[in-house]
């Protein structure tokens, strides 16, 4: 089963009365408590109850536009998945590093690259980068393709049962194709680095230290139009952590 793909926010002391209407409705329905809301599916429509202790309400919009904007976008295309990359990449000729380390992050790499690409208008890019919390963005590029585990509704009781609720397929390549199209960015700047390069992180690349290979990196961003920020005190990140072994790691 898919999950609907537009919903309605309601206050949250509306819950309690949505679940009284439903126990007069044998069929099932479904509820979830996520991170700022609880859910309910009722007969394929979405309701959602923002958690009014984290004052999030306000944001919520950001979901809604996500997702209006993204059906927009695939209305009428016929969406091809790039090819999967990894999130994480250790360059496998540096199995040490000796020298002094710099390191570029990519600034609201998600959120730009949908922008860029056209899933987002210039409305909800502008907007949304005014929402102090940046999770919230992140969410809602997320929420147009993550399956979800949701508890089943009889007689308006939320049981114990549960089922994994899917979103659309096409959404599921909407949003995979704007993390594959930042880790392309990530190794289209490892090739040009070569041997100093060190690894990326999903949207953060380190790298020896030099003026040139700085600039190198920064040229590429330019052109682009991505935004981004050397980072002043870098850390060589763990490359236990980035797993350089796992076979989908592709060779330089």
């Amino acid at each position: 089963m898919l999950i609907a793909d537009f919903f309605t926010v309601l206050r949250y002391n509306s819950k309690k009365a949505i679940l009284r209407r439903l126990s007069f409705n044998k069929r099932k329905h479904y509820y979830r408590k996520g991170t700022y809301s609880e859910e309910i599916i009722w007969d394929g429509r979405r309701f959602l109850f923002p958690d009014p202790k984290k004052k999030m309400g306000d944001g919520m919009w950001v979901f809604r536009n996500v997702q209006n904007d993204a059906l927009d976008y695939a209305n009428g295309k016929r969406i091809k998945e790039k090819p999967k990359l990894p999130v994480n990449y250790w360059n496998p000729k540096r199995k040490y590093v000796k020298s002094e380390v710099s390191a570029t992050d990519v600034d609201h790499a998600y959120w730009r690259i949908a922008f860029l690409d056209g899933i987002i208008s210039q409305k909800t890019y502008d907007k949304g980068l005014l929402v102090k919390d940046k999770a919230m963005r992140l969410a809602a590029l997320a929420n147009l393709a993550s399956s979800k585990e949701y508890q089943v509704i009889k007689d308006g009781q939320i049981t114990d049962e549960t089922i994994i609720l899917k979103y659309s397929p096409i959404m599921h390549k909407v949003y995979n194709n704007v993390r594959y199209t930042c880790f392309e960015h990530m190794m289209n700047m490892a090739n040009l680095l070569g041997d100093d390069f060190i690894c990326y992180k999903t949207d953060c690349i380190y790298y020896k230290s030099s003026e040139s290979n700085r600039q190198l990196v920064e040229q590429y961003l330019d052109s682009a139009s991505l935004y981004w920020k050397h980072l002043k005190l870098v850390e060589t990140p763990n490359k236990k952590e980035i797993n350089p072994d796992d076979d989908t790691y592709k060779q330089l």
